[in-house]
């Protein structure tokens, strides 16, 4: 029930208004509300059956959570690669054993393990650390080279170079392929991601090192020399900072001289390798001519003319002696010699056939000996006859008389067919023993030549190896 105030004016009225005031009374008896609460019941059952089943619903989804927490610490290791196990960044694992092996690994999740994992092999290439830029539109270093003038600088800071030994400017590019040995000691010095700047540092310091070692010439010649060397300290280098890492294959893919310079560097290479072509064609050719003259084993017979040499030039004839036995007996023996072995065992028929031939005149002069000291002048003419009888008895000697009269007297003469013939004959036989005479090393031998003359002073001997330089 409201009470109207009789002071409030009228909604016409322009009195000035007050404050209103009301006040609301409700009633009800005690039934009223244990019906409100029967009729809330319902409600609250069903609010306390949903807030049971989400409960449940978190749970099971809490429990989901922690259990792929969990396996989430497991992760596969890949062949080629290698890694460690940390708990809370501290590497763990039985000593001598931290290193994951490829697999499936378990451990505990991020952040409270993880598994730090790397390529086991990988590599590296320095394409700009020591080499020149180009020129725009330039990419070949023939391009390059034919774009730059003598007086072309290289600009420090921009074009990469290196100092050799020789004070000259030298370009390369290198690659490199490297292996983590020891990844315990690899992680626990270096982040991964900063490995290949490691090793790409220590081969730049190795590099500049290797450079100061080797002239121009030979950085740009040498194959394998520098780069043995440039492996040598750059590893050194990684040992020093205990990286657990070992290079393997190094290789300098391209070497050149300053662009300025390159055309004619490379024209004074070029008459190098012609230069060495030419060397190397002219020890062919030596080779090839020792070995057919003195056999496949010809530096052992070099050898012992050096060593003849050698004792003669220090005054020693016994050792001389020895060695030039040595040597003889080489010569020859069965062993291939090559032609020497054939000139040799041509020189020893010729021997054998002049002693033969001497031998029967010294028999025939003994058997003259005694009649000659009775009677020279019988002897004399004995012998006389016999060459005159043995000229006359020859198929091509003629005979003619003269009539023994005053005047002049002339004389036509024809030899006979036969006699002819017969002079043919011996023409064709004496060209035949001059051709094999020519054949006999040194030509014929004379009786009381002083010395056999053979290219130089101490192989000269006379034809009982007693005499010669080294021996008078």
């Amino acid at each position: 029930m409201t009470d109207i105030d009789p002071n409030i004016p009228a909604p016409g009225d322009e009195a000035p208004r007050r404050g209103a005031s009301a006040q609301f009374t409700v009633s009800a008896s005690a039934g009223a509300e244990a019906a409100m609460r029967q009729a809330m019941d319902p409600a609250n059952q069903s609010l306390g059956e949903a807030l049971r089943l989400s409960y449940r619903v978190l749970q099971v989804a809490i429990l989901v959570l922690v259990v792929v927490f969990l396996f989430s610490g497991f992760q596969q290791v890949q062949d080629g690669q290698t890694g460690v196990k940390t708990f809370f960044g501290r590497i763990v694992g039985a000593p001598g054993d931290e290193q994951v092996s490829p697999g499936l690994q378990p451990f505990w999740p991020y952040p409270v393990g993880e598994i730090v994992l790397l390529p086991q092999k990988d590599a590296v290439e320095l394409n700009k650390d020591f080499w020149p830029r180009f020129k725009d539109g330039v990419s070949t270093v023939d391009q390059a080279a034919a774009a730059t003038m003598v007086d072309d600088p290289v600009r420090p800071g921009i074009d990469g170079s290196l100092v050799t030994a020789d004070g000259d400017l030298a370009h390369v590019r290198i690659s490199a392929e490297y292996t983590v040995e020891d990844a315990v000691r690899t992680l626990d010095e270096f982040q991964p991601e900063v490995l290949r700047e490691v090793v790409s540092k220590a081969l730049r310091r190795g590099m500049v090192q290797t450079a100061a070692q080797f002239t121009l010439q030979e950085l740009l010649e040498n194959r394998d020399g520098p780069e043995q060397v440039l492996r040598q300290r750059a590893q050194a280098t990684l040992d020093a900072m205990k990286s657990g890492v070992k290079l393997g294959t190094v290789t300098l893919f391209e070497k050149i001289a300053p662009l300025a310079i390159r055309n004619t560097f490379s024209r004074v290479q070029e008459s190098r390798e012609n230069a060495k072509l030419v060397v190397e064609k002219a020890q062919q050719e030596a080779n090839s001519t020792l070995v057919g003259m003195a056999g496949p084993e010809y530096a052992q017979v070099l050898d012992l003319v050096q060593r003849y040499e050698t004792e003669l030039t220090r005054g020693d004839i016994a050792a001389a002696d020895a060695v030039m036995q040595e040597l003889g007996t080489r010569l020859e023996g069965g062993s291939n010699v090559g032609q020497t072995s054939a000139i040799v065992a041509r020189a020893q028929a010729y021997r054998n056939s002049v002693r033969a031939t001497l031998g029967k005149e010294v028999g025939r002069l003994n058997g003259l000996a005694a009649s000659y000291h009775e009677n020279p002048t019988q002897l004399v003419r004995k012998l006389w006859l016999d060459a005159v009888r043995e000229v006359l008895a020859s198929p091509t000697a003629e005979m003619v008389a003269a009539p023994d009269a005053g005047g002049s007297v002339r004389i036509g003469l024809e030899s006979s067919n036969e006699v002819m013939q017969a002079r043919r004959q011996d023409e064709v036989e004496r060209r035949k023993m001059e051709a094999r005479s020519a054949l006999t090393p040194g030509g014929s031998f004379q009786l009381g030549s002083r010395q056999i003359m053979i290219d130089a002073p101490g192989r000269r001997l006379d034809k009982n190896a007693q005499k010669g330089f080294g021996r008078e």
